[in-house]
């Protein structure tokens, strides 16, 4: 488990290559249009209720044809389900709900309506549906592939064509679950630095420890595990300082209840952070993509509702902001 748990700050903040198994299947039209594809965006729920609130929720809405195989709908349902962990609610309003409305992530291929098209980036699963016959002449993939289609069926929309089961099992139990891991370890990673700058030391500590917190990243770093040997040791020692900062001196700061101690520790833990993801004179920059910023910054909204700053965090060696 200590080999596992070094990998930890990796998994937490970069999209870490998992092949698939004989590393047959295709992603197009590069290699990490799977992981840029935007799934869920910033958006208003709880609309015509005193909750409403902006929030997490799907955007990508998932196609399936109705004569598509039981195998192929039990994938779709993985994928919903690992959206629906990785979003904080479906996006949904009064006057949907009074109209019997389908909520996303999933829709049958016949239900897709204009609307539908417009607002959302598409997820299109299997060949049995009257949207492939519209997209296959625009198709370069062959046997299993993933492949990403720009301005799809609407302007500003993006489709994703998933053209079997295995490929659909590699987007909803690598891609997604990983996913979805990863962000809500990210922006619980954030979140506890606020509560630390609060005072709020219980409820960080706490944080280290909650399946759904920082530790949340536990789905990622079970699918990193098998991929170890694809990193260099010097990110290897970089994942392994990391861990023994977060998982150790943080928690020992916290218990002791010396917010200065874990503020220091934290910073330092995001040092590490930054040797993956914008790279440091020790280590090169290990990710390989612009992270999509429709879900990625929410982390702005996390610190704006504590009443910080970006430089509340970005500061010194992580002073640089935004994306690259």
């Amino acid at each position: 488990m200590k080999k596992g748990l070094s990998l930890l700050l990796i998994c937490i903040f970069m999209g870490i290559s998992q092949s698939n198994a004989g590393g047959k299947l295709q992603i197009l039209p590069t290699p990490v249009s799977d992981r840029t594809f935007q799934y869920l965006q910033i958006s208003k729920t709880f609309m015509g209720t005193p909750l409403e609130v902006e929030a997490l929720v799907p955007y990508a809405l998932i196609v399936i044809g109705e004569k598509e195989s039981p195998e192929l709908f039990i994938q779709v349902a993985s994928m919903a389900y690992m959206i629906g962990q990785w979003s904080q609610e479906p996006g949904t309003s009064v006057e949907k709900i009074k109209q019997n409305k389908n909520l996303p992530p999933i829709i049958l291929d016949k239900d897709i309506s204009d609307e539908d098209i417009k607002a959302h980036n598409l997820v299109v699963v299997g060949k049995n549906n009257i949207i492939y016959d519209q997209l296959k002449s625009r198709l370069k993939g062959e046997g299993s592939f993933i492949e990403v289609i720009k301005d799809g069926l609407a302007e500003g929309r993006d489709l994703m064509f998933v053209s079997d089961r295995k490929a659909a099992f590699y987007l909803a139990n690598k891609r997604l679950y990983f996913k979805s891991g990863a962000y809500k370890g990210y922006f619980n990673f954030v979140k506890t630095r606020l509560l630390i700058e609060k005072g709020n030391l219980d409820e960080a500590l706490f944080s280290l420890d909650n399946p759904e917190g920082v530790r949340g990243c536990g789905k990622p770093v079970i699918l990193a595990i098998s991929n170890k040997e694809n990193l260099s040791p010097d990110m290897l020692k970089v994942a392994q300082k990391r861990n023994k900062l977060v998982f150790k001196d943080l928690r020992e700061a916290l218990m002791a209840k010396d917010r200065q101690q874990s503020i220091k520790v934290w910073e330092s833990a995001m040092e590490t952070c930054y040797a993956c993801h914008q790279g440091t004179k020790e280590v090169s920059r290990y990710r390989k993509f612009k992270p999509n910023e429709g879900e990625h910054s929410y982390h702005h909204i996390i610190v704006k509702k504590f009443g910080f700053e970006c430089t509340t965090c970005h500061k010194g060696k992580t002073e640089n902001i935004g994306y690259r």
